[in-house]
C-alpha cells in the first residue's frame, strides 16, 4: 500500500512539473515559470538566434498570437553552443510578443523532441499534440505556399482537429 502512494504521488509530481516551464526570457532577462493552461490550446516554438529560418518568422509568430489570443505562445532558444549573453543581444534586437525561454541544456527540446529551428508544436487543453513540424513549407515566411501553423491555428480556433498534423521541418538543427 506504501509503494502505492509513492508511485502515485512521484506520478501526479510528474504531471504537475510537465506542465511548468522556468527559465530566463530573453526578452527581459528575468527568470520566469509559465504554466500551460489546460483552458487554452498552446504553441511551443523552438527558435534559434544562429538560424536565419528562425529571424524569419518573428512577425508572422507575432501576427498569429496576435489573431488568436485564445491560445498561448511560448518560444524555446534551445542550444548548447550559444551562449546566455549572446541569445540576449540577439533577441533584444525584436520585437516579440511571447516569451522566449533560454533553453541551453536543450531539456525542452529534448523533452518535446524538437528537431530543427524552427520547429512548433501544439497541444490542446487535454495535454494531446495536436500539430507539429514546420509553420510553412518555405525557410522564409515570404516565399512560404503553404501555411501549416496558421491553417492549424483556424481549425483549432473553431474547435476542429487541423487537417494537417504533421509537417515536414525546415531549418537549422539544434545542438545537442
Amino acid at each position: 500500500m506504501r509503494l502505492m502512494v509513492i508511485t502515485t504521488l512521484l506520478l501526479l509530481s510528474f504531471v504537475v512539473q510537465a506542465s511548468l516551464i522556468d527559465g530566463i526570457d530573453l526578452r527581459t532577462d528575468k527568470l520566469v515559470q509559465l504554466k500551460i493552461s489546460k483552458k487554452k490550446p498552446t504553441v511551443l516554438y523552438f527558435l534559434s538566434a544562429w538560424c536565419p529560418c528562425s529571424q524569419g518568422t518573428f512577425d508572422h509568430l507575432n501576427e498569429l498570437q496576435a489573431k488568436y489570443k485564445e491560445i498561448d505562445f511560448v518560444g524555446f532558444h534551445s542550444s548548447v553552443e550559444i551562449p546566455k549573453k549572446d541569445a540576449l543581444e540577439y533577441f533584444g534586437k525584436f520585437k516579440i510578443d511571447f516569451p522566449i525561454i533560454q533553453d541551453d541544456k536543450v531539456i525542452y527540446a529534448d523533452k518535446y523532441k524538437a528537431v530543427k529551428t524552427p520547429h512548433v508544436f501544439i497541444y490542446g487543453t487535454k495535454g494531446e499534440l495536436l500539430f507539429q513540424g514546420g509553420a510553412t513549407n518555405s525557410r522564409t515566411v515570404k516565399r512560404a505556399k503553404k501555411f501549416y501553423l496558421r491553417d492549424a491555428l483556424e481549425a483549432i480556433s473553431k474547435g476542429k482537429e487541423p487537417k494537417i498534423k504533421n509537417a515536414k521541418t525546415i531549418g537549422c538543427y539544434i545542438q545537442r
